[in-house]
């Protein structure tokens, strides 16, 4: 079971990586349930990638969108 500590934790390295990567004025970011702490990331072009934590690496990790 996961704590709310730990839950706020992975939202802010999330959210922290998201930063790190993009400007913030040029994506929208939304919420992304069917990953832990998953955020949908799209950028001006329409291209998209979701961004979550991962339990089994215990790390921020990602995917791009199907082409």
């Amino acid at each position: 079971m996961i704590s709310l500590n730990e839950q706020e934790i992975y939202e802010e390295k999330v959210l922290e990586w998201i930063a790190d990567h993009f400007v913030w004025n040029e994506v929208e970011i939304d919420d992304y349930p069917l990953f832990l702490h998953g955020k949908l990331v799209r950028d001006k072009q329409g291209e998209t990638m979701v961004v979550f934590w991962c339990v089994i690496y215990g790390r921020v990790d990602y995917r791009f969108q199907d082409t």
